[in-house]
């Protein structure tokens, strides 16, 4: 029992030293490459876009499972192991891979968020800023950010180009490599 106590304390201790050492990765300037931020920036303009085509795609695809079939999606699916004709099989199965990507795309964006937010300095606010900005289906405005978080407007943007950037720094070089080392053990 206390080997296990041990050893959740210390992967507790070598998650938040990894996430002190995150401090020292944002602050390495060649870190800092505009294709990372870049790359971070469309990711975060696409999130909501992303979450609502696939909650309505999941709705189109069980119209159309009720339509063709009768039946209810996940029954459709189910019964897609067994033969039936009215049933496109290739086209669900597409769909249905294509959702699972978009998925697994922004359950990666989400635990760099998390992370983001834990950031011993100024995380919060930097996962406010992009919350604001980017995560929520309607989008606040500028002034509405401003005078929600009572900060100014130089330092609105420049808060949000420090929390791209660490959330690029988290995700690429933190979340993703985290990702494939688990995926090869």
């Amino acid at each position: 029992m206390k080997v296990i106590m041990l050893e959740k304390v210390k992967e507790k201790d070598e998650k938040q030293k990894s996430i002190e050492d995150l401090g020292k990765i944002y602050n390495f300037e060649a870190l800092y490459s505009d294709k990372m931020y870049h790359n971070t920036k469309l990711l975060l303009k696409l999130y909501s876009k992303v979450m609502w085509r696939m909650s309505n795609s999941i709705m189109e695809m069980e119209a159309e499972c009720y339509l063709s079939s009768g039946s209810r999606l996940f029954d459709v699916v189910d019964t897609l192991i067994d033969v039936d004709p009215r049933v496109d099989k290739a086209r669900i199965e597409s769909r249905l891979q294509s959702i699972e990507d978009s998925k697994s795309i922004l359950e990666l964006i989400d635990r760099a968020l998390v992370l983001l937010k834990n950031y011993p300095n100024d995380g919060e606010k930097y996962y406010e800023i992009l919350s604001k900005s980017y995560l929520v289906f309607v989008k606040y405005s500028e002034s509405e950010i401003l005078e929600s978080m009572n900060i100014s407007r130089s330092t609105f943007f420049r808060d949000k180009k420090k929390a791209v950037t660490l959330l690029g720094v988290i995700l690429w070089g933190f979340v993703i490599p985290d990702i494939k080392k688990s995926q090869v053990q």
